[in-house]
C-alpha cells in the first residue's frame, strides 16, 4: 500500500524478521541448550510500540486501520511466541532435571558396594528394633498424658465439689444478713414508737398540770 510511511513500512519489515528469528529460537531450543531469546522478545516489544506510534502518524484513515490491523496481528503473534518459548524452557528444564537425576542414580549404583545377605539381615533388624522403641516410647507417652488428664480431672471434680459447698454457704449467709436487716428495722421502729409514745405522755402530763 502505497500511502502507508517508509516508517511503518520498514517497522513492519523488521517485525517480520523477528518473527522468524524468534520462532527459529523456539525450536532450536526444544532441541539444545540455546540460550533464551529474551533480546529478540524485547527488541519486538519495542518495534511494537514503535508501529503503534506509526499508526497515529498516517495520513489517511485506510491506511492508519491498515497499520492498526498489522499491529494487533504481530502482537498476537508475539503472545504465540511467548507462550511457545514457554513451554519449550519448561521441557528442556524437566529433560535436564530427568538427566540429573539419572545421573546422580548411576553413580550412587556404582558407588555402592554389594551386601551379603548376613548384613541385610542386621541392618532390617536394627531397624526394626528401632521402631519398636520408638512405638514403646510412644505408648508410654500416651499413658503419661492419660494420667495427667484423669488427675485433672479428679482435681476438676474436688473444684466443683467446693464450689457447690461454698455455693450453699453463700447462701445461708444471704439468708442470715436478710433476716439480720429486717430484725434490725423493726427493733428501729419499736426504738422510735416508744419514744413518740413517750414523748406524748409527757406532753399529756404537762397539759394537765398547767390547765
Amino acid at each position: 500500500m502505497d500511502s502507508i510511511s517508509d516508517d511503518a513500512q520498514l517497522a513492519l519489515q523488521q517485525l517480520f524478521q523477528l518473527e522468524i528469528d524468534l520462532r527459529t529460537s523456539v525450536d532450536n531450543i526444544r532441541e539444545n541448550n540455546e540460550p533464551a531469546p529474551y533480546t529478540t522478545l524485547q527488541a519486538m516489544r519495542q518495534k511494537l510500540n514503535h508501529l503503534r506510534v506509526k499508526a497515529n502518524e498516517q495520513t489517511s484513515p485506510e491506511a492508519e486501520s491498515f497499520v492498526r490491523e498489522q499491529y494487533k496481528l504481530h502482537s498476537d503473534e508475539l503472545d504465540t511466541l511467548q507462550r511457545q518459548l514457554r513451554n519449550a524452557l519448561n521441557v528442556r528444564a524437566e529433560k535436564e532435571d530427568k538427566q540429573n537425576r539419572d545421573g546422580l542414580f548411576h553413580s550412587s549404583r556404582k558407588r555402592v558396594k554389594p551386601r551379603d545377605a548376613g548384613e541385610i539381615a542386621q541392618d532390617v533388624t536394627n531397624r526394626m528394633q528401632r521402631n519398636t522403641q520408638l512405638l514403646a516410647a510412644m505408648v508410654r507417652q500416651q499413658e503419661e498424658t492419660v494420667k495427667t488428664l484423669a488427675t485433672s480431672s479428679d482435681e476438676v471434680t474436688e473444684v466443683g465439689v467446693e464450689y457447690s459447698g461454698l455455693s450453699a454457704i453463700l447462701t445461708t449467709s444471704s439468708r442470715l444478713v436478710t433476716k439480720y436487716g429486717r430484725r434490725v428495722m423493726t427493733d428501729t421502729f419499736l426504738t422510735y414508737l416508744g419514744f413518740f409514745l413517750f414523748l406524748c405522755t409527757v406532753l399529756y402530763v404537762i397539759q394537765k398540770r398547767l390547765f
